[in-house]
């Protein structure tokens, strides 16, 4: 009888544990599981037109991206102050230190058709950069773009009078700070002035300039694959007495001046650049008969250059705070490949060709 009691005990019990347990693991209804997934939130990294870095990148661990080039930087680039450095293209100015590793070049004329560059230096830091000459107006209209400080030697009267009038301008000028930068006695003056990434990030730090780190271009992995103009080679016949080419080299664009490869001094290798940015515009002489008035505001038209095809651009910007925004000529953003880019600032009595 106790035997007979103890079974059916047993048996009670597996029931009533089944019962339980069953229950706790019987799967979700269908409406239950969306309603749960509605609760969990994944990351989005899905860039947008306004802003192509709009995520939280707390939740990509320690990894950034660069404004300037769209790459993921190192852990020991993340925290480098950007600036930006204007840069002689004379030909006594030649090799120039530092321009293969910009994040972006800019190109244009000064005068007598002698072109200079206005160099962004973020993720790398060249132990020398130059060599450094003056400024002229619209060099100030692309550093307000990036809201940068930016490394020059005196200037035209009317961009010096332009960086004493707008405070939000942050010059670092040899000729009032020189122990930022040094002569190099091997090369003849004027085309021998030179600092360092390092020179420049100290000076910023002790004096409390104000920069940003601002996405002025939108990148993505690999850029106008979807072009079917294949394009090998640029040609810049940009002044009497200056002409720039690109050749498509396994990947990159690089730059020749005057027929002949382009070298940076501090690495003796070529330049070359992920992207490239063509930008035509209004150049006209001032009464002086000698500086440029060069228009960066407004719209105008333009290409860009990458992997290998091109695409016919619309560029616009409202004002000299403005970013300059680069569409295609249906109106679709234009997206860069991620790493460098040269950006010429073009007449547009300029001679261009591609092949």
């Amino acid at each position: 009888m106790k035997k007979i009691a103890l079974i059916a005990f047993q048996l009670i019990l597996s029931l009533l544990v089944g019962f339980i347990f069953g229950n706790l693991i019987m799967p979700l209804k269908t409406s239950e599981k969306i309603d749960t997934l509605k609760e969990l939130k994944p990351i989005d990294l899905t860039m947008n037109e306004e802003n192509p870095y709009d995520f939280d990148m707390e939740e990509l661990s320690l990894e950034t991206l660069s404004p300037y080039t769209g790459k993921i930087l190192e852990s020991d680039s993340i925290d480098n102050i950007p600036f930006m450095c204007i840069i002689e293209n004379s030909r006594a100015a030649r090799p120039q230190s530092g321009l293969s590793e910009a994040d972006i070049v800019y190109e244009t004329m000064a005068e007598a058709g002698i072109p200079r560059f206005l160099a962004v230096f973020y993720e790398n830091s060249p132990e020398v950069i130059g060599p450094i000459r003056s400024v002229r107006p619209y060099f100030l209209d692309i550093s307000k773009e990036h809201d940068l400080p930016f490394a020059h030697c005196g200037g035209s009267a009317e961009a010096l009078a332009t960086i004493s009038s707008d405070k939000s301008l942050n010059s670092i000028n040899e000729i009032k700070n020189g122990s930022a930068f040094w002569r190099d006695n091997t090369r003849k003056a004027p085309h021998n002035l030179y600092t360092s990434a390092k020179n420049i990030r100290k000076f910023i730090s002790d004096n409390g300039y104000e920069y940003s780190k601002n996405n002025t271009l939108s990148f993505k992995d690999n850029s106008l694959l979807n072009s079917s103009n294949y394009i090998s080679e640029i040609k810049l016949n940009l002044s009497d007495y200056y002409k720039t080419s690109y050749k498509y080299v396994d990947g990159f664009y690089e730059k020749y001046m005057d027929g002949e490869l382009a070298i940076d001094k501090n690495t003796n290798s070529p330049l070359k650049f992920k992207n490239i940015v063509v930008q035509i515009t209004d150049m006209s002489l001032q009464s002086d008969n000698t500086h440029l008035d060069i228009d960066l505001t407004g719209t105008g038209e333009g290409y860009v250059f990458s992997n290998g095809r091109m695409e016919k651009i619309h560029w616009e910007k409202k004002d000299s705070n403005s970013k300059t925004t680069l569409k295609t000529e249906d109106g679709t953003p234009i997206y860069l490949s991620r790493g460098n880019t040269i950006w010429n600032i073009v007449d547009k009595n300029s001679s261009l060709s591609f092949n």
